[in-house]
C-alpha cells in the first residue's frame, strides 16, 4: 500500500501539469471572444466615423411649393429681359407637309411626310421668308431624298429616329436657307402607304 500511496503523489505533479495546460487552453478560449468583441467595436467606430465624414450629414428636403414659388418670382423679375432671352430661344418653323412616292423596294409607297425646322428666335423671320420664297425647290429636294431612300429606313425599321432623312434634309436646308440658320430638323410625321396591291 505504501507504494500505491507513493505513486499518488507522483501522479499528482503530472496531473498538476495537465491542469495548468487546461487552464492555459481555457484562458485562450475565454480571451478570444473578448478579443473579437474588441475588434468589432473598433470596426464599428471606424465605419461610423467614415460615414459621418463622407456622408456629409443628413440630406435636406426640398418642398415642391418652395420650388414653384421661386420659379414664379424669377419669371416676374425676368419679364423686362424677355426680349434678350427670346433671341436665344428656339422656335419651330414648318418646312413641308406633303406626300411623296418611293419605289426603291419594287413596290410603290406613298409617304405622308411633315418636316419642321428648329431655329433660333432671332433667325425665325429670315428662315420663314427663305422657306416661302424657295418652297418649290425645298419640296423638290425633299421629294428626291424620299424617292431615293431605302423604305426600311423611312418606315422606321432600321432607323426608328429617321436619322438619315433628318441629316439629308438638314444638309439641303443649310444649302438653301443658309449655313447655321437651322439647328435641327424634326420629322413628326412619316407614314408609308402602299399603293400597289
Amino acid at each position: 500500500m505504501s507504494e500505491k500511496a507513493e505513486k499518488k503523489p507522483e501522479a499528482s505533479p503530472a496531473g498538476a501539469a495537465g491542469d495548468k495546460k487546461a487552464a492555459k487552453g481555457g484562458g485562450l478560449m475565454t480571451k478570444l471572444p473578448v478579443l473579437l468583441g474588441g475588434v468589432m467595436i473598433i470596426e464599428a467606430v471606424v465605419l461610423f466615423a467614415g460615414f459621418k465624414f463622407l456622408g456629409g450629414g443628413t440630406p435636406h428636403s426640398a418642398n415642391g411649393a418652395e420650388l414653384a414659388s421661386g420659379h414664379e418670382e424669377k419669371g416676374k423679375e425676368g419679364e423686362g429681359a424677355a426680349a434678350a432671352v427670346d433671341k436665344k430661344s428656339q422656335v419651330e418653323v414648318q418646312v413641308v407637309d406633303f406626300r411623296s412616292p418611293n419605289k426603291q423596294s419594287g413596290h410603290t409607297y406613298l409617304y405622308d411626310v411633315s418636316i419642321v425646322a428648329v431655329t433660333k428666335a432671332q433667325f425665325e423671320e429670315q428662315v420663314k421668308k427663305k422657306i416661302t420664297d424657295r418652297g418649290a425647290l425645298i419640296r423638290d429636294r425633299v421629294r428626291t431624298i424620299i424617292a431615293q431612300s431605302d423604305p426600311e429606313k423611312l418606315g422606321g425599321g432600321s432607323e426608328p429616329g429617321l436619322e438619315t432623312l433628318r441629316r439629308q434634309v438638314k444638309y439641303q436646308l443649310d444649302e438653301i436657307v443658309g449655313e447655321g440658320m437651322i439647328d435641327e430638323v424634326l420629322v413628326p410625321k412619316c407614314i408609308p402607304f402602299r399603293t400597289d396591291f
